[in-house]
């Protein structure tokens, strides 16, 4: 293992690439990991153990501690130790981290609030017996009135409100709490995309689907770069309403 601490110039965490803190921070259990070692500053591998073992079992009856040990020892490790966010030693059977402080710190804080609205998102969208409240955003002339119509008439717990434009979709956040955003990707003034921007600033967990005449890789990977939930093509047929109520309650309810 490293002797060289994480505080040393190869890792300063100041020049820390964003890509590569997202990539970290994108696992539950690296992010329990650093979420421990910054309250500590240091932990032995089986406290590490116990309290990944604590929250795999608040998701799931059971837990396999062997499993959670080879994930931990020759996964997790390695990479954060790589990357310069923790030190450890298989001999001692200790992991050390001092430099989880400012910018790193504060990243970590975010994903962990974020991943927890995330949770809780899941939890108020998983309601099978309940109505799931759509925005559905498209400019052209009587397409999303026909699109909500359909649908509604189609499936008895699915409520769509139509938005002809960014702005006009903009407003209606403002004043009424959707379950699922469905929205075109080319518009006038604020694109798709650039409304989910928006949307993800002022509310990270909402559900997002892009659905656009505009298929394309480029368009696609714009989409899952910007934060999409989904992505779905129209299509000139009323199959295509099907498959979106299909992505919708997928995107809502979290299954």
């Amino acid at each position: 293992m490293s002797e060289e601490g994480p505080g040393s110039d190869d890792h300063d965490h100041a020049m820390f690439p964003s890509d590569d803190l997202f990539h970290v921070l994108s696992d539950p259990s690296r992010r329990t990991v650093l979420f421990h070692l910054r309250q500590h500053g240091i932990a032995t591998l089986e406290e590490l153990l116990d309290v990944l073992e604590a929250v795999r079992s608040e998701e799931s009856e059971e837990v396999d501690r062997t499993q959670v040990r080879t994930s931990l020892l020759h996964s997790h490790l390695p990479l954060l130790e790589e990357t310069g966010l923790l030190t450890y030693d298989l001999s001692e059977g200790v992991v050390r981290s001092p430099n989880l402080h400012d910018d790193i710190g504060e990243w970590l804080d975010l994903a962990v609030r974020q991943q927890l609205r995330y949770e809780s998102a899941l939890e108020t969208h998983d309601r099978p017996d309940e109505e799931i409240e759509v925005l559905l955003v498209d400019d052209e002339p009587g397409l999303p009135e026909t699109i909500g119509a359909y649908i509604e008439r189609e499936n008895d717990d699915i409520v769509v409100t139509t938005a002809a434009s960014t702005l006009e979709a903009v407003s209606t956040l403002e004043e009424t709490s959707f379950d699922c955003v469905v929205s075109d990707y080319q518009m006038p003034a604020i694109s798709g995309l650039d409304f989910l921007k928006a949307v993800r600033e002022k509310d990270t967990p909402l559900p997002f689907i892009v659905f656009t005449a505009k298929g394309s890789e480029r368009v696609a990977s714009e989409a899952i770069a910007s934060g999409v939930t989904d992505y779905v093509q129209k299509e000139p047929t009323s199959e295509q309403f099907d498959v979106l109520v299909e992505r919708i309650r997928k995107a809502a309810t979290g299954d």
